[in-house]
């Protein structure tokens, strides 16, 4: 289930005794967006014509991205005129903010509890830190506690809307790129070629009603 609050009151409503599952996405989305913000808040702090400015502002993808999966290649990159990997410009990123440092690290540690279902390290790592983080970390730390039954459920039941989430961002990625369709018939069958569907399944489920 997505994040939004009036659905847990729907879903209460209508199904009583059932577990709510929250989509893991939407969780490691909201972490995402709070390292996001606080990374532009302290970028708007250099000058924007300082070289600071720049890197945190090209690089950003860097500080979103596991650091598990950084790139050891090695390119060249006119920001910085040299050749370095993912991890050296990371580094250097970090290294313009205390701030900055500090917030990362407890991101991806929390990234990494998540990734590895561990539900006791990751709660107990939010409550230990949200008297001290930026406001934009504690709003989203405050979010966490308050559906921490879900979030829970999130991690230890195998329930995941995953499929449901791709298969909606691929029919965005079509109507985008087709600057939308004017046919609806020639909309769907362009999803259905895309998702390798033969033949539709509607009339045989409607056939059952």
């Amino acid at each position: 289930m997505d994040m939004f609050s009036p659905y847990y009151d729907i879903a209460r409503k209508l199904f009583p005794n059932a577990k709510i599952v929250l989509d893991r996405f939407h969780i490691v989305q909201h972490l995402s967006w709070a390292m996001n913000r606080l990374r532009i808040q302290i970028m708007n702090q250099f000058d924007r014509k300082s070289h600071e400015y720049k890197a945190l502002k090209r690089y950003w993808k860097l500080i979103q991205q596991d650091s598990r999966k950084l790139s050891h290649k090695r390119f060249y990159r006119p920001t910085f005129r040299m050749h370095l990997t993912n991890r050296k410009i990371l580094k250097k990123l970090l290294s313009y903010s205390q701030e900055l440092r500090e917030h990362y690290k407890l991101y991806q540690l929390l990234l990494f509890h998540f990734q590895e279902k561990k539900t006791e390290h990751f709660f107990g790592l939010i409550e230990d830190t949200i008297s001290c983080v930026k406001p934009i970390f504690q709003t989203v730390f405050k979010t966490f506690l308050k559906v921490k039954d879900e979030i829970m459920n999130a991690l230890e039941l195998h329930y995941s809307n995953a499929k449901l989430e791709a298969t909606n961002n691929l029919i965005k990625v079509i109507k985008r790129n087709a600057f939308g369709f004017r046919n609806f018939e020639n909309f769907k069958t362009r999803i259905l070629i895309a998702l390798n569907i033969k033949k539709e399944r509607t009339d045989l489920v409607l056939s059952r009603i």
